[in-house]
């Protein structure tokens, strides 16, 4: 008897902290913590993926394991990166087109992209962060480069800065990685020069400009770059600057014999409207998803479908409702629907 006693105090217990969840699984409405992924309508807690560090991309670089990087620019981008297996998520200054509306990077300011940087590192886990130092600067010396550089990783919480440019920077990028600041390099097309370089035009063509580009990336490994980005220059030119370095190459337009790749999230997942690069591949089609919603929630909305009155509303007790019309001195007042329009 007293088994029996102990067993049905056990089962209430039980019973009361499944309800208590239920509950408070219906004031949290939607909200649900991130370490929690779902899987076939359960809940299923993830296992954490390992940090990304420079130490484990040259360790890919060296076992011949293709690097992954996307660009990201706030927090929902930065959490699809950590989420699916991104090495690298780069804060890039395409978000001065992509989601401010610029004509180009050069417009951004350092202030604009720390607001971004501090979005993408709270939604960022595994992936190693590297943020674009916008235009500049990083230009008028040494001592501005530090302080820009500086305010990004402490204000912007990212790990490591990207600067656009050749020999001519080599000693920007030593300034900073001697004082331990992490520098990923960017030669071949450079976009914000794309006025010096009348338009955004593949580099690299001729022997000359392709053993320019060649003596500037081995100038910034010199200097100490941890990787250096290739953009826009002929494959067989990124291959070979790849085989000369002992840093990882990432390639954006220019060919597979890079030690990895990267695109801007709006040319993968297929969101911008602008002009597609013979290097951007789609793999999403998120656009007409984007359009297909909002068109049927307009429409949802101005044919009164949306919401339901039950089903996607909440319910107040008749007898409240009258004794609040009753306060007001409005008994009168009735609601006819559908379409659920109100009048007196």
């Amino acid at each position: 008897m007293h088994t029996q006693l102990l067993f049905s105090a056990s089962r209430t217990r039980a019973i009361t902290s499944v309800a208590r969840f239920q509950n408070l699984g219906q004031r949290c409405m939607s909200v649900r913590p991130s370490k929690y992924e779902h899987s076939s309508g359960e809940s299923q807690k993830q296992a954490p993926r390992k940090k990304v560090t420079i130490a484990s991309l040259h360790a890919l670089r060296q076992e011949r394991t293709p690097i992954t990087m996307l660009t990201a620019y706030d927090y929902p981008t930065a959490r699809a990166s950590s989420t699916h297996g991104i090495d690298i998520t780069l804060v890039g200054d395409s978000l001065a087109q992509v989601c401010l509306g610029y004509s180009s990077t050069t417009s951004l300011t350092l202030d604009e992209m720390l607001h971004h940087c501090r979005a993408v590192a709270r939604g960022t886990s595994a992936p190693f962060i590297v943020a674009d130092m916008p235009f500049g600067s990083f230009y008028a010396g040494k001592e501005d480069t530090v302080r820009a550089a500086v305010r990004m990783l402490q204000e912007g919480n990212v790990e490591a800065v990207k600067l656009e440019g050749g020999s001519e920077i080599a000693g920007r990028v030593q300034a900073l990685t001697s004082i331990g600041i992490p520098v990923m390099a960017h030669v071949g097309l450079l976009p914000q020069r794309h006025t010096a370089l009348s338009g955004y035009r593949v580099q690299g063509r001729t022997a000359q400009s392709g053993r320019s580009i060649l003596h500037s990336a081995l100038a910034l490994e010199e200097a100490g770059a941890f990787s250096i980005v290739l953009e826009a220059i002929p494959s067989s030119l990124a291959a070979y600057i790849t085989s000369r370095l002992k840093v990882p190459t990432i390639g954006i337009g220019a060919g597979p014999g890079c030690s990895g790749q990267v695109l801007v999230w709006d040319d993968v997942m297929g969101t911008w409207a602008g002009h597609k690069a013979k290097f951007v591949r789609r793999f999403g089609d998120v656009k007409s998803e984007v359009e297909r919603g909002v068109k049927e929630y307009a429409s949802a909305v101005r044919n009164g479908s949306f919401p339901q009155h039950e089903k996607e509303g909440y319910r107040m007790d008749d007898g409240e409702m009258e004794k609040l019309l009753e306060m007001e001195g409005d008994r009168e007042w009735t609601w006819s629907g559908p379409p659920e329009l109100m009048s007196n």
